[in-house]
């Protein structure tokens, strides 16, 4: 699996010209928070984390970077911290989109007993989830959570509801970095066992599908750049 484009600016182009029956979804994570920076397992809540200055800004530039690139719609997960950042990018749109579609089906994996720790107290107390997670994430049950091969199940239904709401154009899915990850998987059809360690998504950053003829699997023009 390899990327068409190192960078968003090599790929602008192909953005700005919709083709029909053609779909480009731009996945993006939240902007940084507080718990990010200190490698903390969000709690599995709406409001969860916020944004941190950092995060706000990145979110801001964001929306600057893709001011140029028409966008048809933005989803975003219904949790604060993803909100937040989708509002941010639409407000630096001129205009602004008058809509951001919020789904419950893109909030954040819930990682249980995790939820709360540190990575470092995760690993101490948990070593054989720990291995699984950094090693096998396909095969990752987190008690009193999800396991990872039903969060993509359920993340690659939304995809295909998302993709036959839009008959073409960009969309831009503002998310966590498993839901992104596991969109991504599924929009490439790519095997689980093979690529869930091997993407890694940034806050604020960006990836970009094309779906000719709203067709899986697509093209992955970029990839985790920002």
């Amino acid at each position: 699996m390899e990327a068409i484009y190192s960078t968003f600016e090599e790929a602008e182009e192909i953005l700005l010209e919709e083709e029909e029956d053609t779909v480009r979804f731009i996945f993006t994570r939240h902007g940084r928070t507080h718990l990010n920076v200190e490698r903390i397992f969000q709690p599995w809540t709406p409001e969860g984390d916020h944004l941190n200055p950092e995060g706000m800004t990145s979110a801001m530039d964001l929306g600057k970077k893709l001011n140029r690139v028409p966008i048809r719609k933005i989803y975003s997960s219904d949790w604060h911290r993803v909100i937040h950042t989708a509002q941010l990018i639409n407000e630096e749109r001129n205009p602004p989109l008058r809509e951001i579609h919020l789904l419950r089906s893109l909030r954040d994996f819930n990682f249980g007993i995790l939820c709360g720790m540190s990575v470092t107290e995760a690993d101490s107390q948990h070593p054989e989830l720990s291995e699984t997670r950094k090693n096998n994430l396909h095969k990752f049950e987190a008690p009193g959570g999800d396991t990872f091969a039903g969060f993509h199940d359920r993340t690659k239904e939304e995809l295909a509801r998302i993709i036959g709401e839009n008959s073409m154009g960009n969309i831009l899915v503002v998310s966590h970095a498993y839901v992104a990850k596991c969109l991504i998987i599924a929009a490439l059809d790519l095997p689980l066992d093979e690529h869930a360690n091997k993407i890694n998504i940034k806050n604020t950053s960006i990836s970009i599908i094309e779906l000719k003829g709203r067709k899986i699997p697509g093209k992955l023009l970029v990839l985790n750049n920002r």
